[in-house]
């Protein structure tokens, strides 16, 4: 049996189905999915029973009845623990895995407890050492998350596309638990070259490729023809460029499936951060594309934008740093643990593909409210902003989106 993912709906989302009958096609599509993962599986039941994107009580309460279902059929590992990843991280001399979880699902973050664990230790972090662990967990929950999402929105993408990007998840998933229990350092580099290049694979389709191109000619495994012709079709996927040659060039070539290579624990971890990156980008992209109705769009002078992960923007014009042309945005309003952040930060054009043109009325008013307050502060000499939230633009992480507020006190975030 084939299993399609598509928006079919129950009397097109008028959704009513007897119990008796839920819990009889449940059982059949367990049976047929079988090689699909116990913790996959619900959802992608709910997809072809539902597949209503958009959760409503309704929709929510029928997920529920699969849920239990498998619950009573399989136990508890049946149930997702909201950890999106196990993150390999170099931590004072070796690998440590750090849990990515879902902020649904687990209230608790993985950084947090990371955190504690060095405090019982007697170990705190430096300030520096913080700077690198909020950066990874910020930038991995990121990515992550935009996995995630697209999971959740199968209407997105094709059957190809699908099979491909949840292959992908798996080899990231394998990178840390496989470092840490053996220290394979080239069985990691290879699962985070191929979930690259699965996702380079899932955009091509994206741009208009036909599937039945892939492992042809130069739609194969190295990751620089990929983006070569990602680019020809779309100019953004420049902006994967060096990402994916780092990456291909830790592989040296792909033989090294099949041979040794000579890499260090320190280069599996960065392949993996490479890899998880570039998957990231052609999740939101693909979402942002949904979203904007075309690949780009020009920045507008004055106009109010918003990026993938909900942050909305003021772009201010541009401006030049020695050969170097910078886009403007004003940060509004951004909440980070119980604060409200605005920030003017610059980005390296171009990276219009990032955010999307606002146009809700009552969310332009407020932005636009926002903005003139901070202008009239800035004029006014009897205002002075607080000294203890200072913001600064992380040069360190690949996009240059990531806030840190400083001072920070070591061993205290």
């Amino acid at each position: 049996m084939e299993i399609t993912f598509s928006a079919v709906s129950c009397d097109s989302y008028g959704i009513s189905m007897d119990d008796t009958f839920l819990y009889a096609e449940i059982e059949h599509l367990d049976a047929e999915l079988a090689s699909t993962p116990l913790i996959l599986r619900p959802l992608d039941i709910y997809n072809v029973l539902i597949g209503k994107e958009e959760r409503d009580e309704e929709s929510r309460a029928y997920l529920d009845k699969i849920i239990a279902w498998f619950v009573q059929r399989y136990g508890e590992e049946a149930v997702w623990d909201g950890v999106l990843s196990r993150d390999p991280i170099f931590f004072r001399g070796r690998v440590h895995l750090l849990e990515i979880t879902h902020g649904g699902v687990s209230e608790k973050q993985g950084l947090d407890t990371f955190l504690e664990r060095l405090k019982e230790e007697g170990k705190p972090p430096s300030l520096e050492e913080w700077k690198y662990l909020a950066r990874t967990a910020l930038e991995s929950s990121q990515d992550f998350s935009s996995l995630h999402n697209l999971e959740m929105t199968p209407s997105l993408l094709s059957t190809v596309q699908r099979e491909l990007c949840r292959r992908a998840w798996f080899d990231l998933r394998s990178v840390g638990p496989l470092l840490q229990a053996s220290g394979d350092i080239q069985g990691a580099i290879v699962h985070s070259h191929e979930a690259a290049e699965k996702f380079l694979k899932v955009a091509l389709i994206h741009v208009g490729l036909p599937p039945d191109q892939l492992g042809k000619g130069k739609f194969r495994h190295n990751l620089d023809d990929l983006i070569d012709a990602l680019t020809a079709r779309q100019s953004k996927y420049a902006f994967l460029r060096k990402p994916a040659k780092e990456l291909h060039g830790l592989m040296a070539s792909m033989n090294a499936r099949y041979s040794s290579l000579k890499r260090s624990m320190k280069d599996a971890v960065q392949a993996f951060r490479l890899a998880r990156h570039c998957c990231s980008f052609v999740a939101q992209q693909i979402h942002l594309d949904k979203v904007r109705g075309v690949p780009d769009i020009a920045l507008q002078k004055g106009r109010y934008y918003q990026d993938y992960a909900g942050r909305q923007y003021r772009f201010c014009g541009t401006v030049h740093d020695g050969d170097r042309q910078l886009a403007l945005l004003y940060l509004l309003g951004a909440q980070d643990q119980g604060q409200t952040i605005d920030a003017l930060g610059r980005y390296k054009l171009p990276c219009s593909f990032h955010y999307f043109m606002i146009d809700d009325r009552n969310d332009l008013r407020r932005l636009e409210l926002r903005y003139q307050k901070i202008i009239r502060q800035r004029q006014n000499p009897a205002i002075r902003p607080d000294p203890e939230t200072t913001v600064e633009v992380d040069k360190e992480s690949f996009d240059a989106m990531v806030l840190v507020r400083a001072p920070v006190k070591p061993g205290r975030p």
